[in-house]
């Protein structure tokens, strides 16, 4: 039956979704359909299009990708290249809104009331309580506000204050520091370096950041936040680093989320030191890529034929197997371990700006997470990011992200539609009120709203259904599902406890 592996529930929603968008988008998509079919048809409009067409215009999947952005544009587009059932959206074909899949790089600029529950779009509105640095700052506040052990279970970052608003708070911090420092010194044991990292609320990339240790140096034209420094990251061979690793949420409220098995871990290039004149430093200090590429040669030239290797393939950067290899030649802890304090650390973020971020059907989002390691094994949390750079500087990039893209795809997997059969229910939903009359004699009873409704969404969806929350997907690459799951239940009855 047509009904079958249909809820009620999911056929209205995907119903009502189209008809309470009015005739607007009937117009859309009738028109869209007629425009495909032209082209289809003997003695048609012969308009050029970018790429012949493999797969029937009116059924096939589409994607739209920014196009101002080169690497995002690139790696998007050769991931959909190598699937036989999807096209790029052509230029001038009729109306623009008919894709099954839209990527852009930042914000996309579109009305998410207006799209059909289909429909995927690559970034959830209100994601920057999680990626702006002073919103996610403010989200861990109202976790940590709690004294003891409940607060301190979500104490996942560093000290932070959002300049100017905290600068008192900021001041108070930094004088309890060094009164620390004055008694430590006098029981005869090391200080903590009173190091701070100072970045611009919305930066990216690197792009003003500093290492600071003298109060006298914190300047601002601009919402700022300033981080204490964690003094004692775990090193490689004596190099900081730290890690990006990559987190594909399907849904907030409920929270669906999946991490990556594969990421980087990205190493400085210039040995690790909290001495005060390598302060100014920023290749012993920041690990980003954009900063330590400028010194790029002096892993090639390093004597060490372990790091120039790395550096052939992967710059200042290594794969998490790689990682791996390297902490289970020294480190106490096993992998294993430090792999399920990640977790947890990303599991409880994404506890805090579930709170924030709404319930929207249409939305997914790769979130790039940097992360630090301590000398004790403790999971940090530094920052998160909205759009990871997609850049393929090297070889190890185009391992890692391309496979990452291709994935992310698979697991989404937008469901196909059929363009024909969604506007023939539309036409026949608007003009429905116009020809209702009763049976006549011998017709039988009307079908139910229901049972009509089931049988449309089976003609406009082709039999497929939507996958369901909590249901695994058909694909998962090197995903592996947080939540729902046992670590995602262990941080909701931490989360009761505040």
């Amino acid at each position: 039956a047509p009904s079958s592996g249909l809820t009620p529930s999911t056929a209205l929603q995907v119903i009502q979704a189209a008809d309470t968008r009015g005739g607007d988008l009937y117009g859309v998509f009738l028109k869209t359909v007629i425009d495909k079919l032209d082209h289809q048809a003997p003695g048609g409009p012969r308009e050029a299009v970018p790429r012949p067409l493999r797969a029937n215009p009116v059924t096939v999947r589409y994607y739209k990708v920014v196009q101002h952005r080169t690497e995002v544009y690139d790696i998007v587009t050769r991931a959909f290249h190598r699937k036989p059932d999807w096209e790029e959206l052509p230029h001038g074909m009729g109306p623009a809104n008919v894709w099954n899949l839209l990527w852009t790089w930042g914000s996309p600029k579109i009305d998410f009331s207006r799209l059909l529950t289909w429909q995927k779009v690559n970034h959830f509105p209100e994601n920057k309580h999680l990626t702006r640095k002073d919103y996610l700052k403010r989200c861990c506040d109202r976790y940590t506000r709690m004294q003891g052990r409940a607060g301190d279970a979500f104490r996942i970052c560093p000290a932070t204050f959002v300049l100017p608003k905290d600068y008192v708070a900021f001041i108070e911090a930094y004088g309890d520091l060094n009164e620390q420092n004055e008694v430590l010194k006098k029981d005869g044991q090391p200080p903590v370096p009173n190091l701070w990292i100072m970045k611009p609320a919305v930066s990216s990339r690197g792009r003003g950041i500093q290492v600071i240790s003298d109060i006298g140096q914190v300047t601002y034209g601009e919402a700022t936040v300033i981080q204490q420094y964690i003094p004692n990251p775990l090193t490689l061979d004596g190099y900081k680093f730290d890690l990006r690793l990559y987190v594909l949420v399907t849904s907030f409220q409920p929270l669906e989320a999946f991490l990556y098995l594969e990421g980087f871990a990205r190493i400085a290039t210039v040995k690790y030191t909290t001495d005060v004149s390598s302060v100014g430093n920023k290749l012993v200090h920041l690990t980003n890529s954009s900063i330590q590429r400028h010194n790029q040669e002096a892993v090639a030239q390093s004597g060490d034929a372990e790091r120039a290797r790395d550096g052939l393939v992967g710059g200042t950067k290594i794969n998490l197997a790689t990682l791996r290899k390297r902490l289970e030649r020294t480190a106490p802890v096993s992998w294993e371990v430090i792999w399920g304090r990640i977790q947890e650390v990303i599991l409880k973020s994404l506890c805090m700006g579930n709170d924030h971020i709404p319930y929207q059907s249409n939305a997914f989002e790769i979130f790039g997470y940097d992360l630090l390691i301590d000398s004790d094994y403790k999971a940090w949390l530094i920052e998160i990011n909205a759009s990871p750079s997609m850049a393929q500087e090297h070889l190890l990039d185009e391992q890692v992200k391309q496979a990452l893209i291709d994935e992310t795809i698979d697991l989404v997997d937008p469901i196909s539609f059929d363009r024909g059969a969604l506007a023939k229910v539309l036409q026949r939903r608007q003009r429905g009120s116009k020809d209702a009359r009763p049976p006549r004699e011998g017709e039988g009873a009307p079908r139910s709203s229901t049972q009509q409704t089931n049988i449309d969404v089976h003609a406009i969806l082709q039999g497929h259904r939507p996958r369901q929350y909590g249901e695994m997907p058909a694909k998962m690459g090197r995903f592996e599902r947080l939540a729902p799951g046992k670590v995602w239940d262990s941080v909701l009855r931490a989360r009761k406890a505040l």
